[in-house]
């Protein structure tokens, strides 16, 4: 069963959302295109010439352009983070937390969820300007408030899928070429899709293309709830005739297998992109500690810290420094350090104090 730390995912989720609060240029110039969409582009195609569809275009399409925000944030926000750390160095602190790496992955990736629905809702607010409400089931605001919870819990699905399409990015590519990768996937996620033009546009078997795209299903289960268009355009109208409860059912089923499969590949990917680099940054910290010492005792000590984190070794210095030598040695023995190489590397911990030592009065 994997357990996670609750208490360094939220750590995590703050530093994140901190950072992301104070760069208000960023959130500025984020949010100046998906505005600019839902402003001028619902109306400017909803206004182009030819026959009248059998659907309101507006609110099709205003659900599409959340889509696109959270496409275009989800990816970005939660990768990037990732990439300026590497870039910054910030590995070190990875390399000597006390923490699971999926605790690493997971924080990250809740924090670009929360950001990119923050966008969403700015994007939103917006659209309630232009008449994009939430759906009233014939209540009036009482039934817009009751579409308010289910329309949150379905954008923050859907802003998990993508974080989770950003953190496998991020973990395999360096800052350049996740430039590229972010610019490859974003447009045929927003256009081949049923997020900007509906599924029945395509016609022939070019449609059930789209099936696979996570963002037709997710376009259709905001559309329930937003703007009114229970699915009479969407996978409701071609699997279950019209009925919106069963295209909403089918489209969170199938979110819901979107998701668990990119969750479970960007735990994969992104924690063996974290402990590649932390492996590394942690070697580099190793050579740069017993750069001095002698090569046998360099040795030694390079063997037994390749089988315990930096973290340990501390722990296993401060036993030995106040005297409780049989602690360190227990903990040396059951990381399966041989009684030889424990007092070699004890032997090699004295010899590296004394040169400390001697440095230090210089």
């Amino acid at each position: 069963m994997i357990v996670f730390d609750w208490e360094a995912i939220k750590g995590i989720v703050k530093r994140e959302l901190i950072k992301y609060f104070r760069a208000k240029g960023q959130i500025i110039s984020s949010l100046i295109m998906p505005i600019i969409f839902m402003i001028f582009l619902r109306p400017g195609f909803a206004n182009i010439g030819g026959p009248t569809p059998t659907f309101d275009i507006m609110n099709y399409l205003g659900a599409g352009i959340i889509c696109m925000v959270f496409i275009m944030s989800g990816i970005m926000m939660t990768g990037m983070p990732i990439m300026f750390d590497k870039m910054m160095g910030f590995e070190d602190i990875y390399a000597v937390a006390p923490v699971k790496r999926r605790n690493l992955v997971l924080g990250f990736l809740l924090a670009g969820a929360l950001k990119s629905c923050f966008m969403a809702l700015i994007v939103i607010i917006i659209g309630l300007f232009t008449g994009l409400f939430p759906y009233d089931w014939g209540l009036g605001w009482a039934g817009m408030l009751v579409s308010i919870v289910p329309l949150a819990l379905t954008m923050f699905l859907g802003a998990l899928i993508y974080g989770c399409i950003g953190l496998c990015i991020a973990a395999k590519t360096d800052m350049t070429n996740s430039f590229l990768w972010n610019n490859l996937i974003n447009m045929p996620l927003i256009f081949v899709s049923g997020a900007i033009i509906p599924i029945d546009a395509f016609g022939g078997q070019a449609k059930y293309a789209l099936l696979c795209n996570p963002t037709t299903w997710m376009a259709d289960a905001i559309r329930v709830f937003l703007g009114g268009e229970i699915g009479t355009a969407g996978t409701a109208n071609e699997f279950f005739g019209g009925n919106f409860v069963l295209g909403y059912l089918l489209d969170l089923a199938v979110l819901g297998l979107f998701g668990i499969i990119l969750f479970g590949g960007s735990l994969t990917e992104s924690a063996g992109g974290f402990s590649g680099t932390i492996q590394k940054k942690s070697a580099e910290i190793r050579e740069k500690m017993f750069k001095g010492l002698d090569p046998e005792d360099r040795q030694v000590m390079m063997k037994v810290t390749s089988k315990i984190n930096m973290l340990q070794m501390g722990q296993i210095m401060g036993f030995a420094g106040d005297g409780r030598q049989d602690l360190a040695i227990k903990m040396l023995k059951e990381a399966g350090i041989s009684d030889e190489d424990i007092n070699k590397f004890f032997a090699a911990g004295m010899h590296m104090m004394e040169k400390m030592q001697k440095q230090a009065k210089k």
